[in-house]
């Protein structure tokens, strides 16, 4: 069989024979192209959501948190001490993931799970995890929907505007709409009283993946100008969207299996929506390349499926067969051996372009050059904290980005429930 290694370069799959520091340095060429309105793969969304108004206290809002697959509502309020007081949770499943839904079936199932909390508050926090352009009066116009969301006339739509109607609330209730990473930043600077540090991004790696931080409005070019130069707001980045990052011929291939092809492609390589049948199928490549025996060739397409969860499991426990790839090179150590490499490489790429979008927003803001006052980095999602060593992949090759003459202080921390949180401080502050 051929060396797994040769496999991995020739594809753009080992970060070991990637210029990452070149790919972060294109990182923030895309972010500043985006500031200023130029054609940028990072489309830098303004969010109109300011950090700096205090939190109201004792006060009720309805948080509704459509992420990913999921759909949770709650009455959330703070209390004196800014501790958040979560009532009423409910979950569902997000429109449009098992089945396409027209516009009307996907407002009307917003509609539903938030009717019950209208008696709490007459506004709503919304944290809506797709791209969406957000308008001055924090609605926004949907781009389009990632991770496989299947609702086509949603797109070009006013959201919350749509949430509303639905409700048959308009001019009664205020939505405001806002990303999960800008809700998980939000969430992270109200988890820390006490403390002081220099700015806050948010990062989101689940089944998607995004950054958000703050940028001074006089920075922001696409800004219309009645907004002002005065003054700061969060940015959504949509970082998922990235074209420079690493790519090659397994990822242009799996790329074309896609519902969304040429979409979010940086996204593809990374987050958990991708991750496990980005594995499965390099490993099929890596069969058909003589990679692995015929044998496992023969076995690993016939797996039902292989998620990230697989994926993690893998990693975790590789002499079980109890999972599609322990059982597909189940008693042949050679394939075992050569199919954790590739896997294992290609999670370590992942890590490294995670590291990418990180260092390269702490690059941008130009924060934390005083180590006494380090920026606070809040990530939500399982992909970052649960998948083997992610989290430590992570800041290990941030640490490499932001050494030297780019040295910067820096902290990673989570906070519980990051994006319903993040949803009611937002309808609070803004």
């Amino acid at each position: 069989m051929r060396p797994v290694s040769g496999f991995l370069r020739a594809n753009r799959l080992d970060p070991a024979h990637l210029d990452v520091p070149a790919i972060c340095r294109a990182y923030v060429e895309e972010m500043e192209r985006g500031l200023a309105g130029r054609p940028s793969s990072l489309p830098m969304i303004p969010t109109y959501i300011e950090t700096s108004r205090p939190l109201a206290r004792g006060r009720r809002v309805i948080a509704l948190d459509a992420g990913g697959t999921n759909l949770r509502v709650a009455a959330v309020s703070f209390d004196a001490s800014g501790t958040p007081v979560v009532e009423g949770l409910t979950r569902g499943r997000m429109p449009g993931v098992e089945s396409a839904v027209t516009r009307e079936e996907f407002f009307r199932t917003l509609a539903d799970a938030v009717r019950p909390h209208l008696a709490d508050s007459d506004r709503i926090g919304f944290c809506f995890s797709y791209p969406a352009e957000i308008t001055r009066e924090k609605d926004g116009r949907l781009i389009q929907f990632t991770k496989e969301i299947k609702a086509p006339e949603v797109e070009g739509q006013l959201v919350g505007s749509g949430l509303l109607q639905a409700l048959g609330a308009s001019g009664r209730a205020k939505v405001v709409l806002l990303n999960d990473t800008v809700a998980t930043l939000l969430a992270g600077r109200n988890a820390v009283p006490g403390r002081r540090f220099d700015d806050f991004i948010g990062l989101v790696c689940g089944t998607g993946l995004n950054a958000a931080y703050v940028e001074r409005n006089a920075l922001i070019r696409r800004l219309p100008g009645s907004v002002g130069t005065d003054g700061s707001m969060v940015v959504n980045t949509e970082s998922g969207s990235f074209a420079r990052g690493a790519r090659g011929a397994v990822d242009d291939a799996f790329d074309a299996t896609m519902n969304n092809p040429g979409r979010y492609r940086h996204e593809k390589t990374i987050s958990g929506a991708y991750l496990g049948a980005l594995c499965r199928f390099a490993a099929e490549s890596a069969a058909r390349a003589g990679v692995l025996s015929p044998e496992a060739g023969r076995a690993i397409p016939q797996a039902a499926s292989f998620s990230t969860r697989d994926l993690n499991d893998f990693l975790l426990y590789p002499d079980r067969t109890d999972h599609p790839f322990g059982a597909a090179v189940a008693g042949r150590d050679e394939d075992a051996r050569a199919l954790y490499r590739l896997c294992d490489t290609i999670v370590e790429r992942a890590a490294a372009m995670v590291a990418v979008n990180l260092a390269g927003v702490v690059l941008k803001s130009g924060r934390g050059r005083d180590p006494r006052y380090p920026v606070c980095i809040t990530v939500d999602g399982t992909t970052f904290w649960q998948l083997r060593t992610f989290r430590f992949r992570v800041e290990s090759w941030m640490r490499r980005l932001l050494s030297g003459r780019s040295e910067r202080a820096w902290e990673i921390t989570s906070v519980e429930d990051a994006p319903l949180l993040g949803a009611a401080i937002a309808a609070l502050t803004n």
